[in-house]
């Protein structure tokens, strides 16, 4: 089985990283050039990269085509390339549905839309795959967990989530920066945020953890726990968080029924 990777971005990279820390039974890996500095990366971890100037020459090596592009320059890039009957496209571009991939893609009929995250690369990557297809399940499956959409519209409303990364490291980042303009120490601040989310996170993977369960337990009649959380219901912090989510799913929604 031989892949192949149009574009060399970053979740490009964390994939392939972590399908070789995986030590899968993998055989040739075919990348972009674009970027340089990710390929180059990558050529140095394994024999089985070879990195190509031109994505044809990586659509002509490779059994798999996974397509990780712009939006914008993917339609573009697709209607110059040539694929061939019996391979399988994976794309990873949020923007673009199954209706169109299969026009960009003739004559290839096994198109599945995936959504793999950074964190891929330490093999804890939640990656949204739609339809399922057998064989992209199982890779995926190498770098962490797998969820498959039932539809479109249910794939489209799982992406959002993955639209919650920046905005998660920036929660995290004013809680350290709070502690450190209080004069608490970086390493201090540090220990105490990764052990304690760490053990949030570690509890919340629990089967039996239950979120309603949890919200009330953790709060204490007139303590902090409970001042925070109404000040911040207050301010509509969740409401304005919910309504931001329904217009990323509105975008997504928008430019997939074209």
């Amino acid at each position: 089985m031989k892949l192949g990777f149009i574009g060399t971005g970053t979740i490009t990279t964390a994939v392939i990283e972590g399908l070789l820390k995986s030590k899968a039974g993998l055989g040739q890996i075919n990348i972009s050039l674009r970027s340089k500095k990710n390929s180059s990366k990558l050529r140095r971890k394994s024999k089985k990269i070879r990195v190509f100037n031109k994505n044809q020459e990586i659509i002509d090596q490779s059994s798999i085509v996974f397509v990780s592009l712009l939006p914008k320059v993917a339609s573009k890039e697709l209607t110059k390339l040539k694929f061939k009957k019996g391979q399988i496209v994976v794309s990873f571009v949020s923007t673009l549905n199954l209706k169109t991939l299969k026009k960009l893609c003739k004559p290839v009929t096994k198109i599945v839309k995936a959504a793999p995250l950074p964190m891929a690369e330490d093999g804890l990557s939640p990656t949204i795959i739609y339809p399922n297809q057998k064989i992209v399940k199982s890779l995926f499956e190498l770098i962490g967990t797998v969820v498959v959409a039932k539809n479109e519209n249910q794939n489209n409303h799982l992406w959002v989530m993955s639209s919650f990364m920046a905005t998660y490291v920036s929660i995290i980042k004013t809680l350290k920066k709070y502690l450190q303009k209080n004069k608490v120490q970086k390493q201090d601040a540090d220990k105490y945020l990764n052990t304690f989310l760490t053990g949030m996170l570690f509890e919340m993977n629990n089967q039996n953890f239950d979120l309603d369960k949890s919200v009330k337990a953790l709060q204490t009649t007139g303590g902090i726990n409970e001042e925070l959380l109404k000040r911040l219901e207050k301010d509509k912090f969740f409401k304005k968080m919910e309504n931001n989510f329904n217009k990323i799913y509105l975008r997504l929604k928008k430019a997939n029924d074209k």
